[in-house]
């Protein structure tokens, strides 16, 4: 793994694209471990590297989607963990396929949200654009803070990530509990029509 991971180094950006693009849909290996490296050597090149690796991390999501997509559940059950495959359905029953923006953004690998999203037929264009917005706050973030903070960034990144995902599931309950007590009091409104 190490040996292939100093190859496409090598390569610089190509590699970056590399492995940001076959992560999407096969590799175990996170496009972050090129990415950070490259970044803190050059910060002035920090955003333009993580706008590459978003942009080749949505490209790759094409082949995953196209993956499950043609070869169905079978595929999804052999790749991709089952504890992912309830997590990714159930949000999907709940929000749709804008459920892969918050796979996207959620420490699931890619190629697992890509795949299933497949299987599932999430509409083309929603899966789009939850990828782009899931990948780029993934990958802009660690671009952005590297810009500005250098080496400091690391500890930045590691924390922010970890206090973004808890506020982030904090602002997912609080939604959760606020458009179910609007249904409650939507349904009590028609209880009342109905019975007047």
């Amino acid at each position: 793994m190490e040996q292939l991971i100093a190859w496409l180094e090598s390569y610089g950006l190509v590699g970056l694209f590399i492995i940001s693009f076959v992560e999407s849909f096969f590799s175990p290996i996170l496009p972050d471990v090129l990415l950070i490296p490259m970044a803190l050597a050059d910060p002035s090149q920090a955003i333009y590297y993580s706008i590459v690796a978003t942009a080749a991390s949505v490209l790759g999501g094409y082949i995953g989607y196209g993956i499950g997509f043609r070869l169905g559940l079978p595929i999804m059950k052999k790749v991709v963990p089952p504890q992912h495959v309830d997590t990714i359905h159930g949000w999907l029953e709940k929000y749709g396929g804008w459920a892969i923006w918050l796979a996207a953004m959620a420490p699931i690998p890619y190629k697992f949200t890509s795949i299933t999203a497949g299987v599932f037929k999430v509409n083309i264009f929603v899966f789009t654009i939850a990828s782009i917005l899931g990948r780029a706050k993934r990958f802009l973030l660690e671009g952005i803070l590297i810009y500005y903070y250098g080496d400091q960034a690391v500890e930045l990144i590691a924390r922010y990530t970890q206090d973004f995902l808890h506020g982030f599931l904090f602002l997912v309950a609080v939604g959760l509990i606020y458009f179910a007590w609007r249904k409650y009091k939507a349904k009590q409104r028609r209880r009342g029509e109905d019975e007047a």
